[in-house]
């Protein structure tokens, strides 16, 4: 068996090789874009396995070699919990993972399977472009105050509101500005309009999004992201590990008899931790039990740390349920 450390980069890979001798040859430096380079060598060392850094960039490779031996995704952080060294170069990171490897030491990701990162392609772009358009709509807002003109409209956004500001004289310089951010818009909006219709067509594939959408505050695409961003429920043991994930827990600070609880950790999915909290501000006008648990932190610690600690209580939430459709309809019929 072949132990392989892979250093990725965004123009080449570094690969380093070990068996169950030690290290076999120098490290290889290969272009990414040599495809049939990367594949000749990794035949050239079956059976292997193969160890990835986790990184934005990881997909392509871990699709490439994982029909010809094992992969694994290296979760970054934990990795380097475990190793810190002193001269760090891209070979001797690539010997690195190759020796954890061979130790069975190298802590791993998640890695999702095709369905799952295709919905997640989907409802992260609909997130970017979301927030780019919350963006563009502040700034507008930000030029009426500037001019100190208020809309006749209680949704100065509103397609009514829109055509207001459309007609009303901010001077030159912000009537250019204005006519830009209308623009972007009425650009925004007719992207979303083109990936809800793709969203809508896909949702068929994950009937597991009705569990969510029982809640109040989780809509479709809320669901579908929260689905996206959970993936197989059975990877969490518990609720807590579902909140670490989201990045919504404390980082906690801990020695003798004295214990600091400091900020959330901001760790795992921010697009799961994101549609949370979104979520979660509208759950608590509906839902007693939640309305109660956000009403109590509220009045304890403020308004920011009860909108954390409901969307946290949220994801906890929306994982059992999708755990108990899991259950019921995936391991039954399997």
């Amino acid at each position: 068996m072949n132990y392989v450390g892979i250093d990725l980069h965004r123009q080449y890979v570094v690969v380093s090789v070990e068996d169950e001798q030690g290290p076999a040859g120098k490290p290889v430096r290969i272009a990414c874009s040599d495809l049939s380079a990367i594949e000749k060598l990794f035949k050239g060392l079956s059976p292997f396995s193969a160890v990835i850094e986790s990184s934005s960039s990881y997909r392509w490779l871990y699709d490439l070699l994982s029909p010809m031996g094992k992969c694994i995704l290296a979760h970054p952080l934990k990795l380097r919990a475990i190793v810190s060294a002193r001269a760090k170069t891209d070979k001797l990171d690539a010997a690195m993972l190759a020796r954890l490897l061979k130790a069975d030491m190298i802590p791993q990701s998640y890695v999702p399977d095709e369905r799952y990162q295709y919905l997640r392609d989907v409802t992260r772009a609909r997130a970017r472009i979301v927030r780019e358009m919350t963006i563009a709509k502040n700034e507008i807002h930000a030029l009426l105050a500037r001019a100190n003109v208020d809309s006749p409209y209680a949704n100065a956004m509103c397609k009514r509101g829109r055509q207001w500001i459309g007609r009303k004289a901010l001077g030159y310089g912000g009537d250019l500005v204005k006519g830009e951010l209308l623009r972007r818009i009425d650009y925004y909006e007719r992207e979303v309009k083109e990936i809800d219709l793709e969203l809508n067509a896909i949702a068929a594939g994950f009937p597991e999004v009705e569990a969510l959408t029982q809640l109040y505050g989780v809509g479709l695409y809320s669901g579908l992201l929260i689905v996206a961003e959970i993936g197989d429920p059975e990877r969490f043991s518990n609720v807590d590990q579902v909140g670490a994930y989201s990045g919504l827990t404390s980082r906690v600070h801990q020695s003798g008899g004295h214990e600091y609880r400091g900020r959330i950790s901001r760790q795992g999915s921010p697009w799961l931790r994101w549609i949370l909290v979104q979520a979660a501000m509208k759950a608590v006008r509906q839902d007693e039990k939640l309305k109660d648990f956000y009403t109590r932190v509220r009045r304890r610690s403020g308004v920011k740390i009860a909108r954390v600690a409901a969307a946290r209580k949220l994801s906890g939430i929306c994982w059992l349920r999708l755990r108990t459709w899991w259950r019921q309809y995936v391991q039954q019929a399997a």
